[in-house]
């Protein structure tokens, strides 16, 4: 079974990685095997902290030792294992590129981050644009859908306003919680100060995040009432608190 760059998905796939406990410090587990070649090729990693060694003792210098160390997808260490020189590992380690992209943890190839010309099949490359592709659209989506809720005409969608409309209408207890909260904070903070001013602008602030709130995170229609509550008391104390006190 010979390997090289020309050769498709099928004929990597031959390679299969054993896996064992790492018993170098600081790494967690070991994928290793040794191609027809003879050359041998190891992978020690740490997900948690992010941490990548590759290993490889290369059959053209009868197996002399390499290893380079990459830690969040930024090599931080190349050198000979034997003398503990630094060494210049690109065109070693990239030769076997296409044998190290074999490997079937994604979490240790994201690690990677392509140094070296590694990178995951060709079949879970399409798998994660795939993926991208469904985020994106899934992200898009959901943009239109915020705007058919907020900012679209009635003409556009009749039943979808109507209906969000009529829900809009009914006041829920957090709506109760968010009056009670605001109106709290607005109180202490008057008691702190005695400024309308610095109140009015904190009342119109809350009102306007209460509504943010609904929409972006509690993924509801804001109470409106609620909203235009906070913000026409804080216009109100404002004006006063500039004006007139």
């Amino acid at each position: 079974m010979r390997v090289n760059k020309t050769l498709g998905t099928s004929d990597l796939r031959d390679y299969i990685w054993k896996r064992r406990p790492s018993e170098i410090r600081g790494y967690h587990r070991t994928l290793y095997l040794t191609t027809e070649k003879g050359d041998y090729l190891r992978v020690d990693y740490n997900i948690k902290e992010r941490r990548v060694r590759l290993y490889i003792e290369d059959s053209d210098e009868g197996g002399n030792p390499y290893y380079s160390v990459i830690v969040a997808g930024k090599i931080v260490v190349e050198r000979n294992a034997t003398t503990g020189r630094v060494a210049q590992l690109f065109d070693k380690i990239s030769k076997r590129s296409d044998i190290f992209s074999t490997i079937t943890n994604n979490e240790v190839l994201k690690i990677i981050n392509r140094n070296y010309g590694i990178a995951g099949s060709v079949l879970e490359a399409e798998k994660d644009d795939k993926e991208i592709l469904k985020k994106e659209a899934d992200r898009k989506r959901e943009i239109e859908l915020t705007k058919r809720k907020y900012f679209s005409d009635e003409s556009y969608s009749p039943y979808i306003v109507k209906t969000e409309e009529k829900k809009s209408s009914k006041i829920d207890f957090i709506d109760f919680a968010d009056l009670f909260i605001g109106s709290l904070i607005c109180i202490l903070l008057y008691i702190y100060s005695h400024n309308y001013i610095i109140v009015g602008m904190l009342s119109a602030f809350i009102g306007i995040l209460t509504g943010f709130l609904d929409i972006f995170y509690r993924k509801r229609l804001p109470y409106l009432l609620k909203v235009i509550l906070f913000i026409t008391i804080g216009l109100v104390l404002y004006i006063y608190g500039y004006y007139i006190f």
